[in-house]
């Protein structure tokens, strides 16, 4: 059983354990110096710098950043309009991220404003999507060697940073989910080496040896391949769909670098449908006509910074202004986080800072759900802005913070994309519910034996249980990075569907898989964002799986075709757990996905646009009779998810018994009068352990 871990956390145990198998970050006893005539830099603790990283700390003159940026931007637009979305990564060098090493000579020459800090702030006033990493090495930088001691490359722990890094950048900026390992999906291995660059050139110079020291992750299991490109200076490399696993996305990836491509190299081909390495930083266009890339990530070196191409003419001045968000509601998830929902411009990057550590979503249709962090102080400002495509930062809204042991806990986890999720849902997703083989046996010998009574009075009634799976289940894309899922793809709902597979006493619909087998088509998605439940297209989806069953015994009870029905979008107000943050319902909006007969609904029944529960109606006893001797009869015992079920369910049974929401009884009596031809007993996944 996995336990409920953090991403952080397992990365800080991560680094912990590195940090005990590398050299201590300490500075030596000694005072290294540079003389300013040799090629090396000897600094502390066997850390040896190129001579050339000298200039690393200088800065542009005049508007040199921006003509540079601007070279850049405009590769960034050309491959816009192959559809092709461009991050930008600046990568600091290792003089920067260790310039404790460095003798202090050498150090005190150090400052914060030079050509890497002035080419991100072009390429971020530019509006360009730019991560840079020097914050995040920054503080991992004293847990974890990421570069090597004798080579100014970052070693593959580097490397993975650096991938994990863009891929939680492409998760929140697009709504994505390119899938994450931890650092321990690899064999780690700690080395020392004598044939480095630098310290050859050192033993040269000195006729002193001094080791290269490094981290080495080596694949336990290697997904890709080759991909067969043949192009200059370029590489390629796939993972075949055979080889793909949960509901990741396996995204195109074209990566324009230098040296550094090489840290990172497995990791981006691990994860990638296609990953294209291009040394260089131009988009040759036989190259990306044929792979077809949907996302540019630019890999740039601090020290290949002076090497990047530049604008002959003058910079042209983008000075069209994203909009300012609009700020719709606001609640705490708990005394240290806070939770933003508004509007933006569509395609928009909405921006949120101030916090313990910045935070950012992308929005596509103009709607945003963003959590932030909040600075364990008295009170403190976020500062909330956009990034709209090719246009530059628009105004900052400031929200006043306040860190508060009185800020309890909402019971609600903001996930990607404005998808929210019920706390109760988490244990699923993470395996930390997954029942024992003993418990599971329990189960099947509890419902078994309830089974036999109920054929005891009504033989032939076929009972069958209806598991809606959780939102996690089906879209276990939009969990936050923060949460990890468990490694295997068992579940207590697949213990279940598992146990009773071959069972001729229960029916156990696998439910999820049909759902992840409709997301793949559906026109829109099956769960609602802001509320617990399913959508009406996910239950259309489950009432599919169920009548096809019966219509196994009664054709005339087969399902509908999608193309009965009217499926639309409407603007409706939040779901349940906008009211868990204790927020009006109406002062967030959702778009719901319905789904209506064309034809008048025999039951009669009738329905709004609220989301599933808001309608009490729903939740009370109800019983229907349909004049259709060829249907089947049956009895439904429910909990919420079934509000969205009833219309379909209803049209196809000649009398049905819907239950109070959450009454289970055991009414065999009624069984034995009634003999219904089919007992459904509806659970949502979350909720197992209350299996009756």
């Amino acid at each position: 059983m996995n336990k409920k871990t953090s991403l952080s956390v397992v990365l800080a145990l991560c680094a912990a354990f590195l940090f005990a198998l590398v050299p201590s970050c300490a500075p030596g006893s000694g005072k290294p110096a540079y003389n300013g005539e040799d090629g090396v830099i000897k600094g502390y603790d066997g850390y040896l710098f190129d001579a050339d990283i000298i200039s690393d700390f200088t800065a542009f003159n005049e508007d040199e950043a921006a003509k540079k940026a601007g070279a850049l931007i405009k590769i960034s637009d050309e491959l816009r309009e192959k559809n092709c979305e461009t991050l930008f990564v600046l990568v600091p060098s290792k003089a920067v991220v260790y310039k404790d090493k460095l003798p202090d000579n050498v150090k005190s020459g150090f400052t914060e404003q030079r050509r890497y800090t002035q080419l991100y702030s072009a390429l971020y006033g530019a509006g360009a999507r730019v991560l840079d990493l020097y914050p995040d090495f920054d503080r991992k930088k004293d847990g974890a060697q990421l570069y090597h001691t004798a080579s100014d490359e970052l070693n593959d722990l580097g490397g993975f940073y650096l991938f994990s890094a863009v891929a939680e950048k492409i998760n929140g900026d697009f709504g994505k989910t390119v899938r994450l390992s931890a650092v321990f999906d690899y064999a780690i291995e700690t080395f020392e080496d004598a044939s480095y660059p630098l310290t050859r050139e050192y033993r040269n110079i000195t006729g002193e040896t001094v080791p290269n020291k490094t981290v080495s992750l080596k694949e336990k299991e290697t997904l890709y391949t080759d991909a067969g490109y043949d192009y200059e200076n370029t590489d390629a490399t796939a993972v075949p769909v055979a080889s793909r696993t949960g509901s990741f996305d396996y995204p195109r990836f074209l990566l324009l670098c230098g040296r550094q491509s090489l840290a990172c190299r497995k990791f981006f081909s691990a994860v990638s449908a296609l990953a294209v390495f291009r040394l260089g930083f131009t988009a040759d266009e036989t190259v990306t006509d044929r792979a077809a890339p949907e996302y540019a990530v630019i890999i740039i070196n601090e020290d290949e910074i002076p090497s990047l191409p530049s604008l002959s003419g003058p910079v042209e001045s983008k000075t069209e202004i994203s909009a300012a968000p609009v700020i719709k509601a606001t609640a705490y998830t708990d005394r240290s986080r806070f939770v933003i929902f508004g509007s933006c411009e569509k395609n928009s990057t909405v921006y949120v800072e101030g916090g313990e550590s910045p935070v950012s979503v992308f929005s596509a249709d103009g709607e945003f759900v963003i959590e932030a962090p909040i600075m364990k102080t008295d009170r403190s400002k976020l500062a909330v802005y956009c990034i709209t495509n090719g246009k530059k930062p628009g105004e900052k809204i400031e929200l006043p913070v306040k860190y508060s042991k009185a800020n309890g806990f909402k019971n609600v986890v903001i996930g990607k994309d404005g998808h929210l999720h019920y706390q109760e849902t988490i244990g699923d997703y993470t395996g930390e519910t997954l029942w024992s083989e003993e418990t599971v046996s329990q189960y099947v010998g509890y419902l078994s034996a309830k089974a036999d009574r109920i054929h005891a009075v009504s033989p032939d009634t076929k009972i069958i249980y209806v598991v809606p799976p959780n939102h996690l289940t089906v879209y276990p894309e939009t969990a936050p990075d923060s949460l990890v899922p468990m490694k295997s793809e068992n579940s207590r709902l697949k213990q279940l569907v598992n146990a009773f597979r071959d069972s001729d006493k229960i029916i156990f619909p696998d439910l999820t898989s049909a759902l992840l087998e409709a997301k793949k088509t559906a026109p829109y998605r099956l769960y609602n964002k802001t509320d617990t439940h399913w959508n009406e297209l996910g239950a259309y989806y489950a009432y599919r799986e169920i009548m096809e069953i019966v219509a196994k015994d009664f054709p005339a009870a087969a399902p509908e075709p999608l193309e009965n029905f009217n499926v639309f979008t409407k603007t409706v107000d939040g779901g349940d757990m906008v009211n868990f943050l204790g927020i009006e319902l109406s002062a967030v909006t959702e778009e719901g996905v319905y789904v209506r007969s064309k034809k008048e609904l025999k039951s009669g029944i009738s329905k709004d646009y609220s989301m599933n529960f808001a309608n009490e109606w729903f939740s009370d006893y109800h019983e229907f009779k349909i004049n259709d001797k060829k249907l089947p009869t049956m009895i439904m015992y429910r909990d919420s998810f079934s509000t969205n079920l009833m219309s379909f369910l209803a049209e196809k049974f000649s009398k049905s018994r819907f239950y109070t929401m959450w009454e289970r009884v055991d009414e065999y009596d009624l069984y034995a009068e009634m003999k219904p031809d089919y007992l459904i007993f509806e659970f949502v996944e979350r909720s197992l352990d209350g299996l009756q």
